[in-house]
């Protein structure tokens, strides 16, 4: 048999088939996601006065995108989660979730608050955005990427479940409660779940216990000094009292960003500020004071110190990932 003749070419196509099947089952094993589509999103950048007065209807215009990442799955329809970045942007803990989530035969899609606005660099920080982009008005962001996905011939609009790290921990917060889903939400749509890892829960707004009837869990470090596991829990507190679905997990000796695997040791920033240890409460509609002054708050407050420590801890994300994986087999139905 020569190189050129038809048994070789027929053997050479046979073991490009072979090659085939076995590089799909390669990657079914190892990289779940099947097709990646990129959306643009238009939503707005209501500062957090517009947003909590109610008056952000004529905020600024913004076009924002996001990474939907589809499983491979015979079904249809499929689940999806809403996934929020922190201060840092995407990053490698949210490709790590992705895998966990596809292989489960949920679609995720990334949103990216931030590129859209200008913060794509060190020079164009968030600290250069509007208040609230750090956290409040993304609930707008969110709302409108529910939209978008309920529309997404792929994806089922009554299983759609929205999770986020850090201050995107602190917008699915804000998202659950019912004063801002019924202000910027659409009409008979809503999450099935809202999942919040070490998000900041210092803010005390009004009728922040009035909550959407999807369930609530976060997850939090023990040693985490950038945002206040222990203020986390008191806001729990308060809203089972109130007969919400809410649960919080956390894990000793866990810092901030205990599930990016990307950062096996710690980040010490020593003069970066902190101001997990402030209370901040909205005492009237759209006022918030620092709750220990009665005043606008800001970094010369006594409560503001300095430091953050952040970096992976390998218990606490893999129970963190296995409570997330069972709340949401359970949501929406699926098979473990």
């Amino acid at each position: 048999m020569t190189p050129g003749g038809r048994g070789f070419r027929r053997l050479a196509a046979v073991a490009a088939g072979l090659l085939i099947v076995a590089s799909v089952q390669t990657v079914r094993a190892v990289a779940p996601t099947f097709r990646i589509e990129v959306h643009s999103l238009a939503t707005q950048t209501p500062t957090t006065t517009q947003l909590l007065t109610g008056t952000g209807g004529n905020a600024p215009p913004a076009t924002i995108a996001g990474e939907l990442s589809l499983p491979f799955a015979a079904a249809d329809r499929l689940p999806a989660v809403i996934f929020l970045h922190g201060d840092a942007g995407i990053i490698a803990d949210q490709v790590a979730w992705i895998d966990e989530l596809n292989a489960m035969g949920i679609a995720v899609f990334t949103l990216d608050s931030f590129s859209g606005r200008g913060a794509i660099s060190p020079g164009a920080s968030i600290a250069s955005m509007p208040d609230s982009v750090g956290g409040t008005a993304r609930v707008v962001d969110a709302e409108r990427a529910l939209a978008m996905l309920a529309r997404h011939p792929r994806i089922d609009p009554q299983r759609i479940a929205v999770m986020g790290v850090s201050s995107g921990g602190r917008t699915v917060i804000t998202a659950a409660m019912s004063r801002f889903a019924g202000a910027w939400g659409t009409p008979g749509l809503a999450f099935s779940a809202y999942i919040a890892l070490y998000p900041p829960c210092n803010v005390q707004l009004i009728d922040d216990t009035k909550m959407e009837p999807g369930p609530l869990r976060i997850f939090h470090g023990e040693a985490d000094v950038v945002t206040s596991a222990e203020a986390c829990s008191r806001y729990v507190d308060r809203l089972r009292r109130a007969g919400n679905d809410a649960a919080i997990r956390t894990f000793p000796g866990a810092h901030h960003g205990f599930d990016n695997v990307a950062n096996p040791g710690l980040i010490r920033l020593p003069d970066a500020p902190n101001g997990a240890r402030c209370r901040v409460e909205e005492r009237t509609i759209g006022v918030v004071l620092n709750a220990d002054t009665g005043r606008p708050i800001g970094l010369g407050d006594a409560c503001f110190g300095k430091g953050i420590v952040a970096g992976y801890d390998a218990a606490a994300d893999a129970a963190t990932k296995q409570a997330v994986k069972e709340l949401l087999a359970e949501r929406f139905g699926l098979k473990r």
